[in-house]
C-alpha cells in the first residue's frame, strides 16, 4: 500500500492538511494515527467528524494501524497519513510501513525545541528519530503546503546535530 502522503504534523488534521493537500491530491480517507487520540472517545470523535473536503477520517492507534496495513487495508484507496512526531512514525515504518518520502509539515515551537525552519523545530530527540528514518532510506521533506518549495531536512538536521557535539 502507497500512501499519496505521509506527513508530520502535530496538529494532526487541520486545514493545511484536509483543505491544502486534501485538494492537491484529492484522497479517499485521511488515516491519523495516534495513540492518545485513538483511546480517547472525544478527542476521536472530534477528529473523525472534522470536515476533511469529502475524505472519510480514520482515526487509529498504532498498534490497531500496523494490524491493518498488514491486513493490506486502504489497498484500494488513495490515502494520506497523519501522525504527529517522528517517534511515532519511525514505529510505524519498524513495523512495516513502507514509503520513500516523508513531508514533514509542523513540528511547532515548545520548550527546549530550535528552529529549523518557521514551521519545523526539533529537540534531540527529534533528530535522533528523523535521521533514524533518513536512514532507512526515506526522504525527509519539509513542506508545509503543496505549494512551497520542498526543503530536504536532513542537512539541516546534521548541521544541528553537529553543532551538539
Amino acid at each position: 500500500m502507497a500512501f499519496l502522503l505521509v506527513r508530520i504534523d502535530d496538529r494532526l488534521i487541520h486545514g493545511q492538511v484536509s483543505v491544502a493537500w486534501g485538494a492537491w491530491l484529492n484522497p479517499d480517507v485521511i488515516v491519523l494515527v495516534n495513540d492518545d487520540v485513538a483511546s480517547t472517545e472525544w478527542k476521536r470523535e472530534l477528529y473523525s467528524t472534522t470536515d476533511a473536503m469529502g475524505a472519510r477520517i480514520d482515526v487509529l492507534g498504532i498498534e490497531s494501524f500496523l494490524d491493518r496495513l498488514a491486513a493490506a487495508g486502504w489497498k484500494n484507496e488513495d490515502a494520506i497519513l497523519v501522525v504527529n512526531c517522528a517517534a511515532d512514525l519511525l514505529l510505524l515504518l519498524q513495523g512495516g510501513l513502507s514509503t520513500e518520502r516523508i513531508n514533514i509539515g509542523g513540528m511547532h515551537y515548545a520548550e527546549g525545541k530550535r528552529e529549523v525552519l518557521e514551521y519545523v523545530y526539533v529537540d534531540d530527540e527529534d533528530i535522533r528519530d528523523l535521521l533514524a528514518i533518513s536512514e532507512r532510506g526515506v526522504a525527509l521533506e519539509a513542506r508545509d503546503i503543496p505549494q512551497s518549495e520542498p526543503v530536504d531536512l536532513v542537512p539541516k538536521l546534521l548541521e544541528l546535530r553537529a553543532g551538539d557535539a
